[in-house]
């Protein structure tokens, strides 16, 4: 670590280590704020509904002619806007201030960035049937939000777990949203470098939101018989 952040050959360090010729700051800011905006995510769509739980309005709002996924998404919908415009706008500042010749790519990064999101609601939609299932978001919510941010490849690339991790970091969007914004705004990569990746996000940002709707709908069905949603 020392010599990674202080020793006179730290950026060829950080270099040989990350394989990226991205500023460190950067780098660094890139995989801390993507991480920031799923674990908002995730952790938003679950304890939404334990709150509407805590507060006994959990039933009327599935009594109401709503849709779920409009009412899953809806309660999150808020703070996940807060939370893209804080990250967008300081990811903006940092490359325009560090890398100025990469405007362009910045939009393409940011497009990245909005299709990773969809699969993530596809993640908190796991985590709303679990509450219905178990009545406790937050234990799943930390230990989730915990193994994005190890497998994630926040800080590093994935390249240095071992090779189970790196396959369980693949079925990860929050990799794949990281890894393409890095190497887009990388001034020696061509944007053809992130094609495959982004095939697989955008595979993951039809396939998950559909499995996690799916799993909690079957838990809302359970709960509905056995009369779960009274209790909390």
């Amino acid at each position: 670590m020392g010599s990674f952040l202080g020793s006179s050959n730290a950026n060829a360090n950080f270099v040989q280590r990350t394989g990226s010729t991205l500023p460190p700051f950067l780098y660094q800011i890139i995989g801390a704020g993507v991480w920031m905006v799923s674990w908002v995510i995730v952790e938003t769509v679950g304890s939404s509904l334990r709150n509407e739980q805590i507060n006994g309005t959990l039933e009327q709002n599935f009594l109401a002619p709503i849709n779920r996924f409009v009412l899953l998404v809806g309660t999150a919908l808020a703070q996940v806007i807060i939370s893209v415009i804080l990250f967008v706008s300081v990811i903006a500042v940092s490359v325009l201030a560090l890398l100025p010749q990469d405007a362009f790519r910045l939009l393409i990064a940011f497009l990245v960035l909005l299709v990773g999101l969809i699969p993530m609601f596809g993640v908190g939609f796991v985590l709303a049937a679990f509450v219905v299932r178990f009545k406790e978001p937050y234990a799943f919510t930390q230990v989730v939000n915990l193994l994005f941010g190890v497998l994630g490849g926040t800080f590093y690339n994935i390249a240095i777990l071992p090779q189970w991790a790196q396959i369980v970091s693949r079925t990860i969007p929050l990799t794949h949203v990281i890894s393409d914004t890095r190497l887009i705004l990388e001034p020696t990569q061509t944007l053809v470098a992130t094609g495959g990746s982004f095939l697989i996000l955008l595979t993951m940002a039809f396939v998950y939101p559909i499995l996690g709707y799916t799993l909690f709908k079957g838990y809302e069905k359970q709960a509905k018989i056995t009369g779960g949603l009274s209790k909390y």
